[in-house]
């Protein structure tokens, strides 16, 4: 008989509102490493293992590895540990991003994603994501804005109206959710997520099962490839080691 897991998602820059985020799912969320190590003292304790779901859509990559890494020293204190994909993939964001397009156009003329700053290249893809989005919503005028960076919010907005807007529905492009106000509609539906968290703990164990990738190796590597060093501007070679 297989042994239910425990489950817990890590919330990164990707998941401003950890307690909404823990309501909807029904999944306790973590917000830092140190709280990782107490879910994997539990986990030893109870002999079940730990899986860890990334709450993001693979943007905060940096909050991937900083959960591989606390994992790493659980599974160092003999707890079973697993790191799950991120909560959502780029593809179904595009995809939810596409549904709240659909439904503006019948009552608004303009469509604000706002989202919480990560760093310059989770919010330039952002950018990117939104502009796939956007194909095919020619007639909704559509703007980005981050908290905490540039553009602002409020700046995005002005913009917007110098361009005529009348009528703007504001989107939340991350996971975040503030209940009973009237700031931006979540992303997701709060099932879309629980259903989510689901698949993300399915495929977790079924890498872990029928490959023997517990996904802490590749967690490790997450950030590796972000940053100037690796946007390909560089000129030196990729044959090069690097230590961690």
């Amino acid at each position: 008989m297989s042994v239910e897991p425990s489950t817990v998602l890590y919330a990164g820059a990707e998941a401003p509102t950890p307690a909404a985020l823990q309501d909807a799912t029904g999944v306790a969320v973590a917000t830092a490493p140190r709280d990782l190590a107490g879910h994997a003292e539990r986990a030893r304790a109870q002999d079940v293992p730990l899986v860890v779901v990334p709450a993001g859509t693979g943007r905060a990559l940096t909050s991937v590895t900083q959960a591989a890494q606390a994992l790493r020293w659980a599974q160092r204190s003999g707890t079973q540990v697993v790191l799950a994909p991120s909560l959502v993939d780029a593809t179904r964001a595009i995809a939810e991003m596409r549904r709240h397009l659909r439904s503006a156009a019948t009552g608004y003329d303009a469509v604000l994603f706002r989202a919480g700053t990560v760093d310059p290249f989770a919010d330039a893809e952002l950018l990117r994501r939104v502009r796939l989005a956007q194909q095919y919503s020619e007639d909704l005028l559509v703007e980005v804005a981050f908290e905490g960076s540039w553009p602002s919010v409020d700046t995005a907005r002005g913009r917007l109206g110098l361009l005529g807007a009348t009528q703007v529905a504001e989107v939340r492009a991350d996971l975040g959710v503030y209940p009973g106000t009237d700031a931006a509609t979540p992303l997701f539906r709060p099932s879309s997520l629980a259903t989510a968290v689901q698949r993300a703990v399915h495929t977790a164990l079924h890498r872990l099962h029928d490959h023997g990738d517990d996904g802490v190796a590749g967690g490790l590597l997450a950030d590796h490839a972000t940053g100037f060093a690796h946007s390909h501007g560089h000129d030196h070679s990729h044959d090069h080691t690097h230590t961690h």
